[in-house]
């Protein structure tokens, strides 16, 4: 009978043990999906915050352009249609090489990003 209890009670002490390490496990992975969710999170708002910036340098780069295509050319209309058709020119490469310029790069970053493991503080 002393061996039954004694191994009634190392079942219940190692049950209790378990469910508390499992807790402490479920509690680190929720820790870490929250810490690469808000990595890929804050890397998505650096990336939109910089295609905002980048878009306005574009646009005021065109309208300089055309003004001075303008000037050159004599013609406002000749102007601005070229600098419509370099953009059009432009986003056609852009759509064309778009896996290899776009995709695959923000890919690899997101796995390069989710993946790392940062030993800094906040």
């Amino acid at each position: 009978m002393s061996t039954e209890q004694n191994f009634s009670g190392f079942y219940q002490e190692n049950k209790n043990l378990l469910k508390e390490y499992l807790d402490v496990r479920l509690t680190l992975v929720k820790l870490k999906g929250i810490k690469t969710v808000s990595r890929i999170l804050s890397l998505l708002i650096v990336i939109f915050l910089v295609s905002i910036l980048v878009l306005f340098i574009m646009l005021f780069l065109g309208f300089t352009f055309a003004w001075w295509l303008s000037a050159k050319t004599g013609s406002n209309i000749v102007g601005f249609a070229g600098t419509a058709g370099l953009f059009t020119i432009i986003m056609v490469l852009c759509v064309t090489l778009r896996k290899p310029l776009f995709q695959s790069p923000l890919i690899r970053l997101f796995i390069q990003e989710s993946t790392k493991e940062h030993d800094e503080t906040l």
